[in-house]
């Protein structure tokens, strides 16, 4: 039997154990995990990964969402080399593309709105989560880790509606460690069906980015809501900006304004905007894990 710190633990947060296909696509690995924990109906995210962390003993953690499709049979085999050979690299991650099934909807909402869809790599790709941005291509859709990181790192934020995964990279990176989007190596994952459920997802990010300000006032990039009137200038300015955005969207990818036309990333920046004034005034913060 293999010592457990060379075990993998496949952790999978889920509302309803709806994880069929994803335990379909699972069986199939070359390297299959020695646990797979379905974590079901605990929330918020960070809680059930926690949770399923702690029910498991394996040495390498993969986090995959219930929703996703590992998208060939080395998937995992992939996400755990570079994790056995270098240990600067922190987090491994899978690219995500649309299942084959997507609606014309889902593949127009992909075009446009930003960490939806993230392009396969022919080369390991560095993401690191650095300022003034924080942006990364890795996402806790399909992410891999040492144990002893996830523990260095101090777990996932039990508070965070949204947004858990790109706090805790942050904390990973400060630690010293880099993360890493690996070549030819993706999950199958949908993009919301319909607009009510997009905005609502990114009206839920924001209000999740505000938490994560008011715990950690670096993150803020200039958006820090010192008093009411503060947050009154800053409805206005999101207000004044939403139109001009449809043809002048702005890339956190490659920080730039660019000329295009994308009604979609300008309805759900605004929905975030909205979430962000929400999330500031209502939800919990405090420390970040």
């Amino acid at each position: 039997m293999a010592p457990p710190q060379a075990e993998i633990a496949l952790i999978i947060p889920s509302l309803e154990g709806q994880v069929a296909a994803l335990q379909v696509s699972i069986s199939r690995q070359t390297l299959l995990p020695h646990e797979v924990e379905v974590v079901i109906d605990v929330q918020p995210n960070g809680r059930a990964r926690n949770q399923g962390v702690a029910h498991t003993r394996g040495g390498f953690l993969v986090f995959v969402d219930d929703d996703a499709i590992l998208g060939h049979e080395h998937v995992l085999a992939n996400l755990l080399a570079p994790l056995l050979t270098d240990p600067t690299i922190g987090v491994t991650g899978a690219s995500r593309l649309l299942p084959l099934e997507a609606s014309a909807w889902q593949k127009w909402v992909a075009r446009e709105v930003p960490r939806i869809e993230n392009p396969v790599v022919e080369t390991p790709l560095e993401t690191n989560p650095d300022p003034p941005t924080y942006y990364c291509e890795v996402t806790t859709t399909c992410c891999a880790m040492r144990r002893a990181v996830f523990e260095q790192a101090g777990g996932f934020s039990e508070t965070l509606v949204r947004g858990v995964d790109s706090e805790f990279f942050v904390r990973v990176r400060r630690l010293g460690y880099r993360l890493l989007l690996v070549p030819q190596t993706w999950a199958y994952h949908p993009a919301p069906p319909n607009l009510k459920a997009l905005l609502r997802k990114h009206f839920l990010y924001g209000a999740g980015h505000a938490q994560e300000v008011r715990a950690d006032p670096s993150r803020a990039r200039g958006n820090y809501l010192h008093s009411p009137w503060h947050a009154v200038g800053y409805l206005l300015f999101r207000t004044a900006i939403a139109l001009p955005n449809v043809f002048l969207p702005y890339s956190f990818a490659a920080p730039q304004w660019r000329l295009g036309f994308k009604p979609l990333k300008a309805l759900t920046s605004y929905a975030s905007a909205l979430g962000y004034l929400w999330g500031w005034y209502t939800m919990p913060h405090g420390p970040a894990n």
